[in-house]
Order: C-alpha cells, then sequence, then structure tokens
C-alpha cells in the first residue's frame, strides 16, 4: 500500500488528519509532521526520512507538504539523495479535498503516480468562490 507522510508547519498536519478521520474514518500507513518553535531543522530532517522509510513497503509514499519552498518542503525535498532506494514524490499545497481524493485513490488501488496527480488536480478544484459558483449555476 503507498504510504501517505503529510509535513506542515505546526499542528495543521495533524489537523488536516483529524478532519480527513472524521470524514473517511481511520487510516492506515500515513504519518503526519508538524515543524514547531525551536525545533532543529536537521533532526526535522532526519524525521521526514524516517517516515519515509517506515511508510514505503516498496510501492512508494506521497509526501504531502503545507507551503512550497518553505521548510518541511525544502527539507523532504534534500531528502531525495539521501533516499535513492524509496521511491517518493512531493507535492505542496495540502488541502483537504486533496488529501481525500490521495486517500481514496489509495483505496481504489491506484499507484503512487495516480495518486499524486488526480491529488493535485482535486486539490485545484476544490479551491471555489460562492458568488462565481452561483454566476455558473444562473448561466446553466
Amino acid at each position: 500500500m503507498t504510504g501517505i507522510l503529510i509535513v506542515t508547519h505546526g499542528e495543521m498536519a495533524n489537523g488536516i488528519l483529524d478532519s480527513l478521520t472524521l470524514i473517511m474514518g481511520e487510516q492506515q500507513d500515513c504519518q503526519t509532521l508538524g515543524l514547531k518553535h525551536g525545533d532543529d531543522i536537521n533532526e526535522f530532517s532526519e524525521k521526514i526520512q524516517a517516515g519515509i522509510c517506515e511508510l514505503d513497503d516498496g510501492e512508494g509514499v506521497l509526501v504531502l507538504v503545507d507551503l512550497f519552498s518553505a521548510s518541511p518542503y525544502n527539507q523532504a525535498a534534500l531528502s531525495f539523495n539521501k533516499l535513492q532506494d524509496h521511491k517518493y514524490r512531493l507535492v505542496s499545497g495540502v488541502n483537504l479535498p486533496m488529501m481525500i481524493e490521495a486517500f481514496n485513490q489509495r483505496m481504489i488501488g491506484a499507484d503512487l503516480e495516480k495518486m499524486y496527480h488526480a491529488s493535485m488536480l482535486a486539490g485545484k478544484e476544490g479551491i471555489k468562490e460562492f458568488l462565481e459558483e452561483m454566476e455558473k449555476l444562473k448561466a446553466n
């Protein structure tokens, strides 16, 4: 089963997984990590690497982070050279629609490539504004 690692600033990773659990139930082969004030960045990087290694059962790991080019993203990206024996995809901008899609894809047996593509699309399509959506309905 493809592993899923959620890495964010603060407690966001725990919070978004809690929301997902409310919607989809308890999940397995999933971990969260949060970078907190005062954390040693090298230790944080080691935790990311350990999470990827623990979650990778041969099918890879989808690593979802909050911000592109911020510390969680950077540390996961810098780990690529150290984890050449593990396959993982790193996607920024984690949101609840993206998470739901990732876990749905995994439940139907999608591989890592399909999971990350579908998750990115769901994350983007999940961003909507009320009045714009009402205008679309009126036009139809």
